[in-house]
């Protein structure tokens, strides 16, 4: 028969409420009881039942990791960044895949409060009005991450790259190797973070150079292969005069570009460069080596949850935006053009 709390605390000759504080640590006790009651816990190798020790900490001990891609490699490393800090933490994560839809997004942050969970973790891709409504309604915390809000800071706590900046940055690193005519690839129109603000990045330093803006060198989209070589076929098929560097809203559209720059026989970079966004771990394993703008998803995974650690833990916070630093980052796709 298994060993219950009510045998320990009959064996240590104390009551069950204070088995419970021992193991909790809800209420201090003595040093030499603490010590009586692990022993026996110890000798009888008691482990307590996690629905029963819920019911008395209001705790479950679980944290809700709500990604739109369980597939995309982004995901998999933030997901390892933040369970490094989680388990740290003696929590366990709880993975959910939203696909980007708001109504099941709203559904999993149902779901999730039904599950008792601790806090969450939310990757979305349109946090609107409408899905900040849901989560401020929640009985757990939320902490953004890798996605802001289009309605305003200050609302939920944030950890996200700058992406405005990261991407004006790696156009700035174009036009420094002395290119003009820079095309687009980027992220979704709906996408927030990762569609609108990378865009945004890229008009601003062009705007910054005094260089037009070409609407046929731009084209938004998913963040696939795909979409890469179809987009990039768009401005090959659609513009006499040809961009002489394309950067992209990440490695794997940059991908796309480059093979089907290789299936027209154009060179890269000898004809056209080409920039990523991420700089996943198999941008050194392609051929020619992908520059790219490096951002730390592991760090940006730890971040957040040690964020969330702190409103689980009820400290003084106040919601804000919390940027994890980028880098760019020179390999083989960029040709230095004569300034």
């Amino acid at each position: 028969m298994a060993v219950t709390i009510s045998d320990i605390a009959k064996e240590a000759g104390v009551s069950i409420s204070t088995v419970s504080r021992v193991m909790n640590g809800t209420k201090p006790v003595s040093p030499e009881l603490r010590a009586r009651v692990y022993e026996v816990i110890k000798r009888n190798h008691f482990k307590p039942n996690p629905l029963a020790q819920s019911l008395v900490t209001k705790k479950t001990n679980m944290i809700g990791v709500i990604v739109s891609d369980i597939s995309n490699t982004v995901f998999g490393t933030l997901t390892k960044g933040i369970n490094s800090v989680c388990e740290n933490r003696g929590y366990t994560i709880m993975i959910c895949e939203s696909g980007g839809e708001q109504d099941r997004e709203i559904r999993l942050l149902e779901l999730l409060e039904e599950k008792q969970i601790d806090g969450l973790l939310f990757a979305g891709i349109n946090i609107n009005q409408r899905l900040v409504d849901s989560i401020l309604k929640r009985s757990y915390p939320t902490v953004l991450v890798t996605q802001e809000t289009p309605v305003g800071e200050g609302i939920i706590d944030t950890v996200v790259h700058n992406n405005i900046q990261a991407m004006s940055d790696a156009v700035q690193f174009l036009l420094d190797n002395g290119h003009r005519r820079i095309a687009y690839l980027g992220g979704p129109k709906h996408d927030f973070s990762s569609g609108q603000k990378r865009l945004q990045g890229y008009k601003t330093a062009l705007k910054q150079a005094g260089i037009d803006i070409i609407d046929s060198y731009i084209e938004q989209g998913d963040f696939s292969f795909q979409f890469g070589y179809d987009g990039m076929r768009k401005i090959y098929e659609e513009n006499s005069i040809l961009p002489t560097a394309v950067v992209t809203g990440s490695d794997v559209i940059a991908v796309g570009v480059i093979q089907f720059l290789k299936n027209m026989h154009v060179d890269v970079p000898g004809e056209i460069s080409v920039m990523g966004f991420d700089d996943s771990d198999f941008a050194t394993y392609f051929q020619p080596e992908l520059s790219t703008v490096r951002i730390s998803y592991f760090h940006e995974g730890e971040m957040a949850a040690r964020e969330l650690m702190k409103w689980i833990d009820q400290e003084d916070k106040t919601a804000m935006t919390h940027y994890v630093p980028h880098k760019i980052i020179r390999r083989s796709t960029i040709r230095t053009l004569n300034i």
